[in-house]
């Protein structure tokens, strides 16, 4: 008979936690990469950069991001939706800014603040669109 072993239990709810954040993160850069990508292709495409709207296009690709990677990480753990959501818009907050500090771009605090709530509510906001997702059921015949 084996026994129940209540700290294991709580491991692997946290580490099935923590993976599904790390997934999640890890889809939500993916899809900011491909949007860049094409954003910069079509800067090319179009001869101009519009420097002043910059800022606003990458926190908005940042923005798609996050509730990418917040509904991804909720399909994954299909529970807490708006608490997991925040918490993967935030690390990939994380991911972008520490990117920005290593390639020597200098944000001011007011908008590393300001993209950091607007990440962690489009992922709380992502999150909450797929714990609320109905399940669609197939029925055999």
């Amino acid at each position: 008979m084996t026994q129940y072993n209540e700290l294991s239990d709580k491991n692997t709810e946290t580490t099935k936690i923590a993976r599904a954040i790390l997934l999640g993160c890890a889809v939500g850069a993916a899809v900011c990469a491909v949007l860049l990508s094409l954003s910069a292709m079509l800067f090319v495409k179009l001869g101009s950069l519009p420097l002043g709207y910059l800022p606003l296009i990458t926190t908005f690709i940042g923005a798609v991001g996050a509730f990418t990677a917040g509904y991804f990480t909720v399909k994954l753990y299909k529970k807490r939706g708006m608490l997991l959501g925040a918490l993967s818009g935030v690390l990939l907050f994380l991911i972008v800014f520490v990117t920005g500090l290593v390639q020597g771009i200098e944000n001011d605090v007011v908008s590393a603040l300001i993209k950091c709530a607007v990440f962690a509510v489009m992922g709380a906001i992502g999150g909450v669109v797929r714990v609320n997702k109905k399940v669609k059921v197939k029925k055999y015949q």
